[in-house]
């Protein structure tokens, strides 16, 4: 997991690498930092991706033991959290809509309808740690 959110820092670059569809601009742009190696992936330069803060929201909501419906409206807690931290990173339209229609606590509160326009891969990004469990 801190391997991924090193990988992911890096790749995201505050969002002008993952949103960048030219490799050999990002390519360029690494030669002028001076290469990986010269790079110490660290706040406040290098934060991690919206994916990255609700990667670990999923891994905080299951590290609590909780299962079943206990547990889902542990993870829409943790994801209503997760979302203050945005500022600077450029979550989803998918995922704004999906965390605000959550309610944690409530019946029912941690079932979104299927998007089927829902697009991107931020599930598997916010997923890998569920293997751990």
């Amino acid at each position: 997991m801190v391997l991924s959110g090193a990988g992911d820092s890096l790749g995201y670059r505050q969002g002008s690498w993952e949103f960048n569809l030219s490799g050999p601009d990002i390519h360029m742009e690494l030669q002028k930092l001076g290469g990986l190696k010269k790079i110490t992936a660290s706040l406040p330069n290098w934060p991690v991706s919206d994916d990255t803060v609700l990667h670990l929201a999923t891994a905080e909501a299951l590290a609590t033991g909780k299962t079943e419906e206990e547990l889902m409206h542990e993870v829409a807690a943790r994801y209503v959290e997760g979302m203050k931290d945005m500022n600077g990173r450029a979550p989803g339209n998918t995922t704004i809509l999906s965390v605000s229609k959550l309610r944690p606590g409530k019946k029912n509160g941690c079932r979104v309808p299927y998007n089927p326009r829902g697009a991107g891969c931020g599930a598997a990004m916010r997923s890998m740690c569920i293997g751990l469990r």
